[in-house]
């Protein structure tokens, strides 16, 4: 293409193909680039456009697509409210479910941009650029990436860990409840990371163990009280479902934890008193089977945090 000036060119840039070869048009760039999924839909939440990689993730061709109605409610509330408001969302953090090979369905953890389409020479809203990428594309290579940087290893029952500071303030063992064999530190603390597939086992602690999430996928707790009550706790960044940024594992208490979603999760954990080997206890078996009497309804998630 010969070199010219903007004013030289005849018609709207952005139909002027690019100088590639061959030549390709900013439609061609969208549907050709690699890791992005990308959708327009008007007010109506009717389909515009869609790129082949947003058909393909939800196993659909284009041509079945465009001219469709988000049917998603949830999604489609949430470009509403992001139209109304004007203003452009930034890397929003959000799952969709996209269909699997065996045809079932599995959740994806994403990063969303949502810009605002406006009518062609004037300020009306008219519809939204929905523009999206998987938010953990090579979540094994991330997760061994930190498991180096921060000199993690395995615990031995599940996951990986790396001692963080602890406190140099020793506690008599005379200043601490009985279950404690000696004196401890006054607080230890510690990096955790666990991966997708992998769960941290179930167990209990002297210690509450107090978490905090850093970064990563959601990391479900399930806890196991000695008086039959049942409870989790899921630490992660999205707080509009619910999650939490930080929590405890109450002590004497059994409990295990598994990733929800297609990444790794990435958390510290503080102990006060500090953490010793004596203050941690894995279940017997005669234990696991009181466990399944005690709470037949989370037998399931018992068997797989064993």
């Amino acid at each position: 293409m010969e070199t010219q000036t903007l004013n030289e060119l005849v018609g709207n840039v952005n139909n002027i193909p690019l100088d590639t070869n061959p030549p390709m048009t900013v439609g061609d760039v969208l549907d050709k680039t690699d890791g992005v999924y990308f959708c327009i839909k008007n007010r109506d939440s009717v389909f515009l456009w869609v790129n082949k990689n947003f058909a393909d993730l939800v196993g659909q061709r284009q041509e079945d697509i465009i001219g469709t109605r988000d049917e998603r409610t949830e999604h489609v509330a949430h470009d509403r409210a992001v139209m109304e408001s004007g203003i452009p969302l930034l890397n929003f953090h959000e799952t969709i479910e996209v269909p699997q090979p065996d045809g079932s369905m599995s959740v994806l953890e994403i990063v969303t941009q949502k810009g605002l389409l406006r009518k062609k020479g004037g300020n009306e809203i008219i519809g939204i650029t929905v523009c999206f990428s998987k938010q953990f594309p090579n979540a094994d290579k991330e997760a061994d990436e930190l498991i180096k940087k921060l000199g993690m290893v395995p615990t031995g029952i599940g996951g990986y860990l790396a001692h963080g500071p602890e406190s140099d303030i020793i506690l008599p063992k005379e200043a601490l409840p009985e279950r404690f064999d000696g004196s401890r530190r006054a607080y230890s603390t510690n990096y955790f990371l666990l991966k997708k597939g992998e769960v941290l086992r179930i167990h209990a602690l002297n210690q509450d163990e107090q978490w905090f999430f850093h970064q990563g996928s959601a990391i479900k707790l399930h806890i196991f009280s000695e008086d039959g009550v049942y409870s989790t706790v899921t630490f992660g960044s999205n707080l509009d479902e619910g999650q939490l940024l930080l929590g405890a594992a109450p002590h004497n208490h059994w409990f295990g934890a598994e990733v929800t979603g297609s990444g790794y999760a990435l958390a510290s954990c503080s102990l006060a008193p500090a953490w010793d080997k004596s203050d941690s206890f894995l279940p017997t078996a005669e234990q696991i089977e009181e466990l399944k009497r005690k709470f037949p309804e989370q037998i399931e998630i018992i068997n797989r945090l064993r």
